[in-house]
């Protein structure tokens, strides 16, 4: 009975912190997701737990986590990829470039691994990338404060930033369904969003049910 209370637990503050991490409130998504690893230390939890340090700049915490998992499942696509990001946010390219190096030997179908090789190796091209991914962060910490205008200005300025970032793109479309209420305008970002990254089973997913419910 203690077993399942416990997995009970863990999967309530799992979700409840997935949740509010999406929605940008980090401050109040890490002690749900502190304590769903507190109660399993799954390769799930560490990860989601990794992502809140990463999102509160918390760099070398949210590497030791990432490499714990990447002990165990050297393999793990996810965990390697967050991983190259952050060393990407510290302007560490050569440890990057190995990351992105193997990843795109563990998925030679993944064609977005050659191109973040050939970004890396591109100092103006980079150095877009990450003022674009400190604008998107930033659009979601402003959208955790509730100040959805400043928020969406700021994700457009991302935009311009990195237009090749399908992320961004997503990001926008779920803004414009879920905030501004205008499914149709949502579509063309969710749309772009897939084109730059088909294989994300994410944008994939996000594209199918909104042109199921708009009749497209």
């Amino acid at each position: 009975m203690v077993h399942i209370i416990e997995y009970y637990r863990q999967n309530y503050y799992r979700k409840k912190g997935q949740r509010l991490l999406v929605k940008g409130e980090i401050e109040k998504a890490y002690p749900y997701l502190e304590k769903a690893l507190m109660l399993e230390d799954s390769p799930a939890n560490i990860y989601n737990f990794a992502l809140a340090l990463l999102a509160m700049k918390r760099y070398q915490e949210a590497e030791n986590y990432l490499q714990k998992i990447l002990k165990s499942y050297p393999e793990n696509e996810l965990a390697s990829l967050t991983l190259a990001e952050l060393y990407m946010q510290q302007r560490e390219w050569e440890r990057a470039e190995e990351l992105f190096t193997k990843l795109a030997e563990y998925h030679p179908a993944n064609q977005n691994y050659q191109k973040y090789l050939v970004r890396i190796k591109d100092p103006a091209g980079r150095e877009q990338y990450i003022k674009a991914k400190e604008l998107l962060n930033e659009s979601q910490r402003l959208l955790g404060k509730k100040e959805i205008k400043e928020a969406l200005k700021t994700l457009l300025e991302a935009e311009k930033c990195d237009p090749e970032n399908p992320y961004i793109q997503n990001n926008l479309g779920y803004f414009y369904l879920l905030l501004e209420k205008n499914p149709k305008k949502a579509l063309t970002f969710f749309q772009k969003a897939y084109q730059l990254e088909p294989e994300n089973p994410k944008f994939r997913e996000n594209l199918y049910r909104l042109r199921k419910q708009i009749g497209r």
